[in-house]
């Protein structure tokens, strides 16, 4: 069993005793209301359940806060939207005259499942059309834009990704950040399927740039790309030359969580020459607003990896509006694309996805004068 779904064990099944106790108690709340002892003996039996799987989960992670909180999700993923509903219906089936708490449970239950099994593994593309007034109108550069793998051992979602990619015929291959999730106490699976991944990639014509993440260390990252033919870009840009009088300038910066230094990007208005600048995190934007940039591309966000109808993601771990976790966005002078990514959050965190699938980008990249609004999305995969 790999590292990831050790902990994910230990967290399902506490939850699952957890509410079962609760459940049982319940069910003899009339007997456990007329003797204290018995009743202090359920809460302290459920309590030790919950720490016994959390003490068993801990052995191996670090103490940050979003350690916690992604801990304080998983269990809570697991009880609420399968556990809990599950002993619901199983009580709800005893006693047929109660046909909508089984209906609501059964329907709580059903999405806890399509977001752990089914949403992830919806890979979709969408493709987006811009203009560009440094260059003249004439054959699109095609630039795939994929983002977030983080993966945790080798999957068929990752394969597909990299033959949705492949499909797209890409002059370039932008990927920004975010190799592996973790555990990390053995990176080892997730090392192996990160580079079964990149190795799936036929190298486009302009090769492939990336930039760091904040999930794993640098030198897990090292281990990933060590002998790939990648462009790894920290705080430093590439020219590349496009062809017909085209270049294009990129800019790839370090991870806001290490610090990026952005007096090493320099305005450069020259004939011929587009500017795209690339991070992890979207809210570098804000940042380089002003710099002659036309395209800025990021990850990070995940598209907030849990959307609701008709909100939207209730949290993208970006300073920017929620509508920016997305897509395709003009902001301010330069446009902002940013890519939902492949994978998701791992190590302590359920791999769930709800109305938010992965998704591989293709970008239009022309001349011409003022970018165009994105084009519509299409499934694929």
């Amino acid at each position: 069993m790999i590292p990831y779904l050790q902990l994910q064990a230990c967290y399902f099944a506490g939850s699952g005793l957890a509410v079962a106790a609760l459940d049982w108690a319940w069910g003899r709340r009339e007997a456990l209301r007329e003797s204290p002892a018995r009743r202090a003996a359920a809460v302290l039996a459920t309590l030790a359940i919950v720490l016994l799987a959390w003490a068993l989960a801990v052995r191996h992670f670090d103490h940050s806060h979003s350690t916690y909180q992604f801990i304080s999700i998983a269990i809570g993923f697991y009880a609420g939207l399968i556990w809990v509903p599950l002993a619901t219906l199983v009580r709800a089936l005893r006693k047929p005259r109660r046909p909508p708490l089984a209906a609501g449970a059964f329907a709580v239950l059903a999405t806890g499942q399509y977001a752990l099994w089914i949403e992830p593994d919806r890979l979709v593309t969408n493709t987006h059309e811009l203009r560009v007034a440094a260059w003249s109108p004439g054959e699109p550069l095609r630039v795939v834009h994929v983002s977030d793998l983080q993966t945790v051992g080798a999957c068929d979602r990752e394969l597909r990704a990299a033959e949705l990619v492949n499909a797209f015929a890409p002059d370039l291959i932008v990927y920004t950040g975010d190799f592996v999730a973790g555990p990390f106490f053995d990176a080892e699976p997730g090392i192996a399927a990160a580079r079964r991944f990149f190795g799936a990639l036929k190298r486009p014509r302009l090769g492939i740039v990336c930039v760091m993440g904040h999930s794993e260390s640098e030198r897990v990252r090292a281990r990933v790309l060590d002998g790939l033919n990648v462009i790894y870009l920290r705080d430093e840009e590439v020219l590349l030359d496009c062809g017909k009088g085209r270049r294009l300038r990129i800019f790839g910066s370090k991870t806001q969580f290490v610090g990026t230094d952005l007096s090493r990007f320099a305005r450069r208005d020259e004939p011929g020459l587009a500017t795209l600048f690339v991070s992890h995190e979207p809210d570098l934007s804000s940042e380089i607003d002003g710099r002659d940039v036309d395209l800025h591309l990021a990850g990070h966000t995940h598209g907030g990896q849990i959307a609701l109808p008709f909100y939207g993601p209730p949290f993208t771990l970006s300073d920017l509006p929620a509508r920016f976790a997305r897509g395709l966005h003009r902001f301010g002078d330069h446009w902002l694309h940013v890519n939902p990514g492949i994978g998701m959050e791992g190590n302590h965190a359920p791999r769930i996805r709800f109305w938010c699938p992965p998704e591989v980008d293709l970008l239009l990249l022309d001349g011409g004068g003022e970018s165009t609004a994105a084009s519509p999305g299409t499934a694929g995969g």
